[in-house]
């Protein structure tokens, strides 16, 4: 509809009700008193929970680094004590039993130590390996250059927890050549000092650890390399242990991001052979939730383990809350870096929580106050403006006569709700003038009254009594009542089913369907309606000649197809309406019924669109003018039932149109033999007497038969 809609802009705008805004007043000091109270405070607290995580993480570290320490301090004093024996002549390190006792002692005092072992430039090896917490091994290796391997005897024992038992020997041959191995190459390029290997994983009990290793010399000549292996499960089951942290955790990687140390050890190592060939697992490949945090932290910052060179501490969220990363050298081995993580909830729960409850009671606080003000504004304010609203909306949608005075202690409001009830006894007097369903839903559409209109397929009814104005020069003034009568019951059934009423032009009533509201039934509605109208015109009749007055005929033209529908007039006068040829056309349809004896004919459209729903038999075909074809025209005689069966005893509507197939086909003689048999079906049928009288000339004007003598009984006056 081109009409235009209403602007919007109050409706768009945001609102708020009198008593929401003296709550939200009161709301509002409220709370922005405790918000520049307290906000602050919790960043603050958000500050020191920072500063806390750093001296937990410097804890940590130190904590660490006593750990670190302590494991390679052992190491260096068991590998001197090895060392100091070699150069007393204590022992000789081809003594085997001396040399296993000794071994096997380290071993058993040292539950981190993997391996105590000697290796020769020759290539011999001696050692002691703890397998596990029971199993110990103890090798011997003699290298023979001519076949370039080891012959190897290995002794195992097990630990009952008091003494060691051996319990087999083996002999076999390895490629295992000490002077290659990285512990011996480092020691023996640097003489005199106690070297560390970077850390690995151990081939054998598959955990990473790491060999400490110092070069034994006699005379100036080369004897052999100490070496203890140390694992590193220790620290991790150090970090483990660190109560301190609560739900975060620590972890141990060393410059190129690989574990070292964490709770969980099998996350350190690799089932294969990582990239850097120690079997040690990236940080960044694990899966577990704490270091994939880490890891995040770090990409998202431009902190590079390679660089470190002092602590640093990180915050990521990773959606299910913050987390503090905190990492920092080790002062003991300045290859690894120490580094925690921890959820920022472990520090701030408690001070939410408490944030929590003053929040609650900053809000009991402004509900108390709230509450007195609504008490207040609601007897002074909030309850007569209230139903003052209710009064203009009666008014709006032009229900006038339940419209009231709202009495009000505040003289304002008293007033305004006096010249809201004065507002409507003015809109009452002018009511009647208007269609007041119409106005209602075009002020609910939001449709302005100006001019403009649209295109759109509706169904439209002309109504029309045959005969009212005899009556109404007989009648004079007083056929007003009976006119108002009238009027009243058909529009309630055209407006029972969703129609329009347009207009009223003396006793013509001019509705249509499918505007304002759209309605997709429209043809089957109108035709509905139609129905309704000529049952409700029976009733009013046979009121009417109880009274002595005369008989009358209604008759009703319905047709549906495109039409101009919106407000029509001048820019000072709208007539909310419909206008085309199709409209038109429903005014000719209601004459039509003259030159049929009917009382509702219906366009061609109007029975496409509700022929399911209808029952109809079509009359003719008729010549209207400004149009060059010809337009079928039915009759509607009834609504089909639920089932979509025609009600019973319209039977005859069957026959009636064998009847017409005849007559269109020239068979007059049995056109005029169906016509009668309608008659005799359904008793006086105006447009079978019509029609048989066609027949009856065009069989008289044929010269060679005979014509056809009909005497004229009651079917046949009409013709």
């Amino acid at each position: 509809m081109v009409a235009t809609v209403k602007p919007e802009t109050a409706r768009s705008r945001a609102r708020i009700s009198l008593r929401v805004s003296l709550v939200g007043i009161s709301f509002l000091t409220v709370a922005l008193t405790a918000v520049a109270v307290h906000f602050p405070w919790f960043w603050v607290s958000r500050d020191n929970v920072a500063d806390m995580s750093r001296q937990l993480t410097a804890e940590i570290v130190a904590g660490v680094d006593r750990e670190v320490d302590a494991i390679f301090t052992s190491a260096i004093a068991a590998q001197s004590t090895v060392l100091d024996s070699l150069r007393s002549g204590v022992l000789d390190i081809e003594d085997k039993a001396a040399r296993d006792k000794l071994f096997l002692a380290f071993l058993k005092a040292n539950p981190h130590f993997s391996w105590v072992s000697f290796g020769k430039p020759n290539g011999d090896f001696y050692g002691a390996q703890r397998r596990d917490e029971t199993d110990i091994r103890v090798a011997e290796s003699v290298w023979d250059p001519a076949q370039n391997l080891a012959r190897r005897t290995e002794d195992y024992y097990v630990n009952d927890g008091e003494r060691l038992i051996q319990t087999q020997t083996k002999v076999k041959t390895n490629d295992y050549y000490s002077p290659e191995r990285a512990w011996y190459k480092l020691a023996t390029a640097s003489p005199g000092k106690h070297i560390w290997t970077d850390v690995y994983v151990f081939d054998t009990s598959r955990k990473p650890g790491l060999n400490a290793a110092i070069e034994f010399s006699r005379n100036g000549e080369l004897v052999g390399v100490v070496s203890i292996a140390i694992e590193l499960e220790r620290i991790s089951r150090y970090l483990k242990n660190l109560t301190t942290l609560r739900s975060g955790t620590a972890f141990i990687v060393n410059r190129n991001g690989n574990l070292v140390a964490f709770p969980d050890s099998g996350e350190v190592t690799e089932r294969g052979v990582s990239s850097d060939n120690r079997g040690l697992r990236a940080m960044a490949e694990s899966f577990h939730p704490m270091l994939q945090v880490a890891q995040a932290a770090l990409r998202s910052s431009s902190v590079g383990l390679a660089q470190l060179q002092g602590p640093a501490q990180l915050v990521f969220d990773n959606g299910s809350g913050r987390h503090l990363v905190s990492i920092a050298p080790s002062t003991r081995r300045g290859d690894w870096i120490i580094g925690t993580v921890i959820p920022e909830r472990d520090f701030m729960g408690h001070i939410e929580d408490n944030y929590l409850r003053l929040a609650v009671a900053v809000l009991l606080a402004v509900l108390v106050v709230a509450a007195l003000a609504v008490t207040v504004s609601r007897y002074l304010f909030v309850g007569p403006l209230q139903r003052i609203i209710v009064q203009t909306r009666r008014i709006e949608h032009f229900d006038l006569a339940s419209v009231e005075r709202i009495p009000s202690p505040i003289v304002e409001i008293d007033a305004m709700s006096e010249s809201v009830r004065q507002m409507a006894n003015g809109l009452g007097s002018f009511r009647r003038y208007l269609p007041a369903d119409l106005v209602r839903t075009l002020m609910d559409q939001g449709v302005v009254a100006e001019l403009g209109g649209e295109r759109r397929t509706l169904s439209v009814l002309f109504m029309d009594l045959e005969g009212f104005t005899s009556l109404s020069e007989r009648l004079g003034y007083r056929v007003v009542p009976l006119l108002g009568e009238y009027l009243g019951a058909m529009s309630e059934q055209l407006m029972g089913q969703r129609g329009t009423i347009d207009k009223f032009i003396g006793d013509a009533i001019m509705a249509f369907w499918g505007a304002p509201l759209h309605n997709e039934e429209h043809a089957t509605d109108a035709c509905r309606a139609a129905l309704d109208c000529q049952q409700r015109f029976a009733q009013l009749q046979s009121a009417w000649i109880a009274r002595g007055l005369p008989k009358l005929n209604m008759r009703i033209g319905l047709n549906t197809g495109r039409m101009v529908v919106g407000n029509i007039g001048s820019e000072d006068r709208l007539n909310y309406t419909v206008i085309g040829d199709s409209v038109n056309l429903a005014s000719r349809l209601e004459g039509l019924n003259n030159s049929y004896g009917t009382m509702i004919l219906i366009s061609q459209n109007t029975y496409e669109l509700a022929k399911y729903d209808i029952v109809a038999r079509k009359l003719d075909a008729v010549a209207v003018r400004g149009k060059e074809e010809a337009v079928a025209v039915y009759e509607l005689l009834a609504m089909r039932e639920e089932s979509g069966n025609a009600a019973p005893g319209f039977e005859w509507v069957t026959v009636f149109d064998k009847a017409m197939a005849a007559y269109h086909a020239g068979r007059w003689h049995e056109a005029v033999q169906h016509f009668k048999s309608v008659i005799e079906l359904r008793g006086e049928d105006a447009p079978s007497n019509l029609f048989m009288g066609r027949c009856l000339e065009r069989i008289a004007a044929e010269p060679k038969h005979p014509v056809l003598k009909i005497s004229r009984d009651s079917s046949t006056d009409s013709v």
